[in-house]
């Protein structure tokens, strides 16, 4: 039978107006049937009714870049040092988190000891709660690159070959390479491109050999020039885009996927540690100076009509904490001249299609699952009250 969600203001996540007195209706996992309250089909009219009015209903948002094992407050040394069973007791504690802050879905983009593989089959069973994962397993970098503490290192393109099949091997969805230097490794220049073309591509072969894409870190056009001619699929931060690369992307189709967030962290709204303290003094400049640039390359990605996705980043430095990182990515981007229906459909609708699960998830449609978010107030009006949640559905269950 099913049950459904009457009265709410939907916003479905296609960037169309927004749907007053809607009907959802439920069956098993699945949506069944979207529209007005008015056109409710017979069958459903048989249903459990479940009054949703004076809430604002859309899909679950979708993280497109995460580390989910990492706590995003402590340095990633010091969690490396701690115990396995540590960190794999937080991270349950961080997908349940996760999901509660209304992000149904997440794309992980380097893991730790591959603790993010039985975190999505723990979930997958029932035994946690937590968002739908897919996970590109451990980072890929050259020896001493950007993160190559947390890394796979590899060099030339026959050790590359073998990094990614190591990943795919282990369950990866998606292969990540470190194509640049990140702020995150101390020391580095982040416009150094850390990954030659043919090393590129050979991961690029392997992963669209066996039907996964490549996400890679990039900040300087260097390193996102090399990816493009390296065939890879995303380029997570992109922050120092240009005309030329910007170019290449469209032609390449490739997808940019924003992490506004890690560039311009919050540093106010709860108390930093020592440690969360010192790494905004050493990260102050290069904060200072991205977010000036970050505007600049959303407009140009934008006008030339790149495919944009964002993600949180969250657990990726001191920074970075798992604390409605989400909605703030999407405050972030209305703060960059989005307007906030925009800003919503890339948070949902567009990480789908980059995560692969457009057919099931990103937007509230007859046919996918009903992954849902409501809010106690409209965030067409204010963004910020994504944080203010009534209620978050995963495949059909209240969460």
């Amino acid at each position: 039978m099913g049950y459904v969600l009457t009265g709410a203001t939907l916003i479905d996540g296609n960037g169309g107006e927004p749907i007053a007195n809607s009907a959802v209706y439920v069956k098993g996992e699945r949506i069944a049937w979207v529209g007005s309250a008015a056109d409710l089909p017979t069958e459903a009219q048989d249903a459990e009714q479940i009054d949703v009015s004076g809430t604002w209903l859309m899909p679950g948002l979708i993280d497109a870049h995460i580390h989910i094992c990492y706590n995003g407050s402590e340095s990633v040394f010091a969690l490396l040092e701690k115990h396995r069973d540590e960190l794999v007791l937080e991270a349950v504690d961080i997908c349940k988190r996760t999901l509660s802050h209304g992000v149904t879905a997440i794309r992980d983009v380097g893991g730790e000891q591959f603790i993010e593989m039985s975190l999505r089959n723990a979930i997958n069973r029932g035994f946690i709660e937590g968002p739908r994962m897919k996970l590109s397993g451990r980072v890929i970098s050259m020896t001493g690159g950007h993160a190559h503490f947390i890394a796979r290192e590899a060099d030339g393109p026959d050790e590359m070959r073998k990094a990614a099949r190591e990943q795919i091997k282990a369950g990866a969805d998606l292969v990540k390479l470190m194509a640049t230097g990140g702020t995150a490794t101390p020391g580095q220049d982040i416009h150094a491109s850390q990954l030659t073309v043919a090393e590129i591509s050979a991961v690029t072969e392997v992963a669209h050999m066996m039907g996964r894409k490549v996400a890679a870190h990039c900040h300087g056009t260097g390193g996102i020039r090399n990816c493009m001619l390296g065939g890879v699929d995303t380029i997570e931060h992109g922050t120092y885009l240009d005309d030329e690369t910007a170019d290449m992307m469209v032609e390449n189709g490739a997808a940019l996927v924003l992490t506004l967030g890690a560039g311009n962290p919050d540093l106010e709204s709860y108390p930093l540690s020592p440690v969360q303290q010192a790494d905004a003094e050493r990260r102050k400049p290069m904060i200072e100076q991205g977010v000036k640039q970050i505007r600049q390359t959303i407009a140009l990605a934008r006008a030339k009509g790149i495919f944009l996705g964002i993600g949180t980043d969250a657990g990726g430095n001191p920074l970075a904490p798992h604390n409605y990182s989400m909605a703030r990515e999407l405050e972030l981007l209305v703060d960059n001249d989005l307007t906030a229906l925009e800003a919503i459909s890339i948070g949902t609708r567009n990480n789908a299609e980059i995560l692969d699960m457009a057919d099931d998830i990103g937007t509230v449609e007859a046919g996918k699952y009903a992954d849902l978010l409501l809010t106690n107030a409209d965030p067409l009006v204010d963004i910020r009250n994504l944080r203010d949640i009534a209620a978050v559905v995963k495949g059909g269950k209240k969460v």
